[in-house]
C-alpha cells in the first residue's frame, strides 16, 4: 500500500497544528485567565461586594463587551490600583511592567503565523513550533517558540496570578471594611 506525498504532507500538518495547539494554546488560557482576574478586581472596585448582580453586570456589559483589549483594562487597573491602593504598589512595584511585559507577548503570539513551510524538517523537534511575523519595520522574521519558553512564561504568568489574587483580597477586604 503507497501512501502518497500529499497524505503524508496532510499527516505532517496536522501533528504540527496539534504541537502549536499545544504549546501556544497553554500560555493563551493562562493569560485569559490573568484577564479574567483583573476584570474582577476592577469589578469589586466600583461593585461592592454584596452585589454580585451588579458586578456581574458590569463585567459582562461593559469590561467584556466595550473595553475588549486587555492593555486597556491593564491600564484601568493601574489608574485604580495608583489613585485608591497605593500600598499595593509597594508591596509589587513591577506588577504593570510584569503585565504589559505579558500583554505585548500575548499580543506577538497570537498574531504569529505558524511556520508550515518546514513541516517536514519539524517532526524531530515534538516540542518547539516556529512562528513567522511581521517587525515594527514590515520586515519578516521567523522565531522558534519552545515548550520550555512557554514553560517560563506560563510561571512569569503563575507570579502575576498570586499578586492580582493578592490585590483582589485587599481590595475586597478594604471595601467591606469601608462600606461598615
Amino acid at each position: 500500500m503507497s501512501t502518497t506525498p500529499g497524505r503524508e504532507r496532510k499527516i505532517l500538518l496536522e501533528k504540527l497544528i496539534e504541537r502549536d495547539a499545544s504549546i501556544r494554546g497553554r500560555y493563551l488560557i493562562i493569560v485569559s485567565s490573568l484577564d479574567s482576574l483583573i476584570r474582577d478586581i476592577i469589578s469589586y472596585h466600583f461593585c461592592p461586594p454584596g452585589q454580585d448582580d451588579k458586578r456581574g453586570q458590569f463585567i459582562s456589559l461593559i469590561l467584556e463587551q466595550h473595553i475588549q483589549k486587555s492593555q486597556y483594562i491593564s491600564d484601568i487597573l493601574e489608574k485604580i490600583v495608583t489613585l485608591n491602593y497605593s500600598d499595593q504598589l509597594k508591596k509589587y512595584p513591577a506588577l504593570f511592567k510584569d503585565l504589559r511585559s505579558v500583554s505585548d507577548y500575548t499580543l506577538w503570539l497570537s498574531g504569529a503565523n505558524l511556520d508550515t513551510s518546514r513541516a517536514y524538517d519539524s517532526t524531530d523537534q515534538m516540542d518547539t513550533i516556529r512562528l513567522s511575523y511581521y517587525d515594527q519595520n514590515g520586515e519578516l522574521g521567523h522565531k522558534d517558540v519552545s515548550l520550555e519558553h512557554i514553560e517560563e512564561r506560563i510561571s512569569d504568568c503563575s507570579n502575576l496570578q498570586f499578586a492580582l489574587e493578592d490585590i483582589r483580597s485587599e481590595i475586597r477586604d478594604k471595601i467591606l471594611t469601608d462600606t461598615r
